[in-house]
């Protein structure tokens, strides 16, 4: 059974998504995998916030935090390096989406990729150290692998330029938690890449 920050952080990431209002409160629950029951009530609670009116987004960033607040923490997070990060994983990872630096880089350019985080599976997590072993090292380093609480974060990426990143709800939660230089970046992908109300 999954646990209801996993459910909550599913509606936030698509609302964040379509902040418009064009989804239905049941579209919402679909396309989360929640119950419509759960997804009307978790809207109440976002609109009590001042965050939505109905599924109409009234502030992306106070409700990215919200989801950052939600999220469960990773299962694990580890940290190797490799001359070249981004060929690495092309060459060696199936089950991955790539976040921060590297997956804003690819959408809007405005980051210096200096580090390439990406969620991956435990299973993917055993693969890449074997062959970093051969290849880099493990540690501190300019790669960091996240198995994250909800797996359907790998299954909801998409192809980019020949590479696997999260969802733009996913991504835009990642940048706010990082903070930074990333907040910049997360109102370039807000002005450019979500639809409008």
């Amino acid at each position: 059974m999954e646990n209801r920050g996993v459910k909550s952080v599913r509606i936030i990431k698509r609302l964040l998504e379509h902040p418009d209002g064009s989804l239905t409160r049941y579209g919402l629950a679909k396309s989360s995998g929640t119950s419509q029951p759960y997804g009307v009530k978790m809207v109440q609670k976002l609109s009590a916030k001042g965050l939505v009116t109905g599924t109409r987004v009234l502030n992306m960033e106070g409700l990215a935090r919200y989801g950052v607040d939600l999220q469960p923490h990773p299962a694990l997070v580890v940290e190797m390096y490799h001359v070249e990060p981004l060929e690495f994983l092309k060459r060696y990872a199936k089950e991955y989406a790539l976040t921060t630096y590297f997956a804003e880089n690819r959408l809007t350019h405005h980051l210096f990729p200096f580090r390439c985080d990406a969620y991956v599976t435990m299973p993917e997590l055993e693969r890449l150290k074997a062959h970093i072993k051969k290849e880099g090292l493990l540690g501190a380093g300019n790669m960091r692998f996240i198995i994250p609480a909800d797996e359907q974060i790998i299954k909801d990426a998409q192809n980019i330029s020949g590479v696997r990143v999260v969802s733009l709800g996913q991504l835009l939660m990642d940048l706010v938690k990082e903070g930074g230089v990333c907040m910049e970046a997360f109102e370039i992908l807000v002005e450019r890449h979500v639809r409008k109300g």
